[in-house]
This record gives C-alpha cells, sequence and structure tokens, in this order.
C-alpha cells in the first residue's frame, strides 16, 4: 500500500480548510492511499517555498522516503507563484514522490515515471492561479481608487458600541461561525445571507 500525505492550504486566518482535508480523506481511501500525516497551511500562496512551515515540513517527509503519493485539491494549494509551484514538483519527482491533484484526477508520476501530460497541465495551472491572483489583486486597488475619486470614506464602519451590539445580535449564528474559524463565504452560505452581510459581521467583530 502506498503511503501519503495530505497537504492542504488556506490564505486568511478566517478561512478553514477541514472540507479540503474531508474531501481528500476520502480520495486516500478511494485509492488505498495510507495517509501518515496530514500538513495544514494558513499563509498566502504566494510566499517563497522557504518561507512555508507547511510545505517544508512536506519536502522533509519526500526527502526521508517515508511517502509515496501527495494529495491536494487544487494545485493552487501549492502555491500562487508559477516558480515556486514548478520547484515543488520538480523536487517531488526527483525524490520519487508523485502529486494527485483531485479536481483535475492527474498525477505527476505514473508507476514510477514522470507523467509529461500532468508536468504540462501544472505548469498551464499554476500560471493561470498567479494571474488570478494578479487580477484580483488590480481589481481590489481599482476600485480602491474609485471609490476615492467619488469621496467614498474607505475602511470599517464607525458605528458606536451600541449599534454594533445591536447589529451583532441580530445575527448570532454568523458571530458563532466567524469565532469557529469558518470562512466568510462558507458562513454566507450556511447562514442564507449576502456575503456583504457576513463582512460587516466580521468587521464588526475585528478590534
Amino acid at each position: 500500500m502506498e503511503k501519503g500525505v495530505i497537504f492542504v492550504r488556506v490564505s486568511k486566518k478566517e478561512q478553514n480548510y477541514q472540507r479540503q482535508i474531508e474531501d481528500l480523506r476520502e480520495v486516500a481511501y478511494s485509492q488505498k492511499v495510507e495517509i501518515i500525516t496530514e500538513i495544514s497551511e494558513k499563509i498566502s500562496g504566494a510566499k517563497d517555498n522557504i518561507e512555508r512551515s507547511g510545505l517544508q515540513e512536506l519536502l522533509t517527509l519526500a526527502k526521508s522516503g517515508e511517502i509515496d503519493k501527495v494529495l491536494v485539491q487544487e494545485v493552487s494549494r501549492l502555491g500562487r507563484s508559477t516558480v515556486e509551484v514548478l520547484k515543488v514538483l520538480e523536487e517531488l519527482s526527483n525524490l520519487g514522490v508523485s502529486v494527485y491533484v483531485q479536481n483535475f484526477g492527474i498525477e505527476t508520476l505514473k508507476k514510477g515515471k514522470r507523467n509529461p501530460i500532468a508536468q504540462f497541465m501544472f505548469t498551464l495551472l499554476a500560471e493561470f492561479a498567479r494571474l488570478e491572483r494578479e487580477t484580483l489583486r488590480e481589481r481590489i486597488l481599482s476600485g480602491i481608487e474609485e471609490a476615492r475619486r467619488k469621496g467614498k470614506k474607505l475602511g470599517r464602519p464607525n458605528g458606536t458600541k451600541e449599534e454594533k451590539a445591536a447589529f451583532l445580535k441580530k445575527y448570532p449564528l454568523i458571530t458563532r461561525n466567524l469565532r469557529l474559524g469558518i470562512s466568510i463565504r462558507k458562513t454566507s452560505k450556511i447562514c442564507d445571507v449576502s456575503i456583504n452581510t457576513v463582512r460587516k459581521v466580521n468587521d464588526y467583530l475585528t478590534p
């Protein structure tokens, strides 16, 4: 039986990676992979590999020969920098460790040999992830600049303590979920409210 690692990452502290873990556990079970550990990170994928403790732990396990496979949900979980992602894939491949990406059902190694189709796709996917991040950043900056031009006040709401308390009292479930570390997007779905409402609650909760 192959031995593997589940590797998950989210970018922000308020985001939750439990769903990634649960999905990958099912993948491991279906592929008969024995999971020896689960590694999780809460860090921007744009960071250099050397700055990411979870990724370094993964590479240490690979170098020790303890694992045969790494399970990730998306290639972007390995990182948002194309260069850094390709470095990880290259190092793992050289160590004989295959990377399986769930959302595309592709793997870097087949019977110990490199899968050229996977290598090509991962290069494209890593580049798409980088472009997506850059586009999002540009849109945010553009939106901020446009708001300033229109004279809108930026930053968190200034409401009084009484106003904040009254508002939070209306959304106890949202408050509870956010304090448990559930992401804003997921909380919005669970509570069936708009993302803007959840963001406002989160703003009031943040000192």
